[in-house]
């Protein structure tokens, strides 16, 4: 069975970075595994270093040729099935897998396909072989607008997270009575790094020593929200306990450093920075938010506060403080646990499921 993994441009992103750690494993893959894309992009480096053929077909002229020329490479390669990573690339891929034994999987990582014309999103739902959600929520998401009696094809495979670049990451400890602390994501309206800054305040004003570390770049379409948490900041006094570090390329070392991860969404899809947290045995501190309800297990392996509610968090967080050698011993159980169930190897394994069952 071979596979071609469809994308525009490989630029790093969450579909990009899962899809490279798939073709990472390329020697223990239960299929064949290549490549279809068409333009190069910062995350391409890590896609050619993992030795599956990468196949570039750009785009240059209309849609109706480029639709013709994938045809004919997918007949010439020999694939089987070819996995959508964007609804873009699912409506190409529906016309280029059209009267052909090739079958199409789409993948939605996230909301945006359903505000799209009607006749866009029937073509999709109707068009894909099997349609994969990344979590239960947005598959439901999906099901309540309607998705044109096509429920059969839906089916939900999590994200998955190669864990060996967390291999040699230990907690080293701290000597001192400071908590450090991060959160790691984009500054964007899916996430509420605000709400955080006003935790933040409420900690300093009761007195405690700490430092928090916000890891993420601030996205020049909403650069407003990265600036209203450093202005909040500078008009709270706490430029010295928080920093602002930008794009990070050394996250596991950071989380390594920790003593505590604190993350507030309001409408993530899935949550790789909390996975990747509590893999790394850091107490964690999310919101409920129903996503982040699913992947933790109702909370089984992070500490979950209600949404919007400072007072929640902080009741949650002075526990933690008084308890701190427990919090650490629990996230250490947890860690091991999360890696089996959100592995690159166990997201692989359902990959093949799915297939198969084509």
């Amino acid at each position: 069975m071979r596979v071609a993994f469809f994308f525009g441009t490989l630029n790093r992103g969450g579909a990009e970075t899962l899809v490279s750690d798939v073709l990472m494993q390329k020697g223990s893959l239960p299929f064949d595994a290549v490549c279809v894309y068409r333009k190069e992009g910062k995350l391409s480096a890590a896609f050619h270093k993992s030795g599956a053929p990468m196949l570039r077909l750009p785009r240059k002229r209309s849609w109706v040729v480029y639709v013709l020329r994938l045809r004919r490479l997918l007949k010439r390669e020999h694939v089987d099935i070819l996995h959508a990573q964007t609804s873009l690339n699912a409506i190409v891929g529906v016309f280029c897998t059209l009267f052909t034994p090739i079958k199409l999987v789409t993948t939605f990582h996230g909301f945006g396909f359903v505000g799209s014309p009607r006749i866009l999103k029937r073509l999709v739902f109707r068009g894909s072989d099997r349609i994969v959600f990344v979590s239960d929520y947005l598959k439901q998401g999906f099901v309540e607008r309607g998705v044109f009696g096509c429920e059969n094809k839906c089916v939900v495979i999590h994200n998955g997270i190669n864990f060996s670049k967390f291999k040699d990451i230990t907690y080293h400890g701290n000597t001192d009575d400071r908590v450090r602390m991060c959160m790691v994501g984009s500054f964007g309206e899916g996430r509420n790094h605000l709400f955080v800054c006003q935790f933040l305040n409420a900690l300093r004003e009761k007195g405690c020593d700490f430092h928090f570390t916000f890891v993420g770049a601030a996205r020049e379409s909403e650069r407003e929200i990265y600036d209203k948490c450093v202005d909040y900041c500078r008009q709270h006094d706490l430029e010295r306990y928080v920093t602002f570090a930008g794009l990070r390329n050394d996250v596991p070392e950071l989380l390594s450093e920790m003593d505590a991860f604190v993350y507030a969404t309001r409408h993530d899809s899935f949550g790789i920075a909390v996975i990747e947290a509590i893999a790394a045995g850091l107490p964690t501190f999310v919101n409920d938010w129903c996503v982040m309800q699913e992947i933790t297990h109702n909370g089984q392996f992070a500490t979950l506060y209600k949404t919007d509610d400072i007072n929640a968090l902080c009741a949650r967080f002075d526990d933690f403080l008084a308890n701190r050698q427990a919090y650490r011993l629990r996230a250490r159980d947890n860690a091991e646990e999360i890696r089996r169930l959100y592995s690159i190897e166990q997201h692989v394994s359902s990959l093949a499921q799915c297939y198969n069952s084509l």
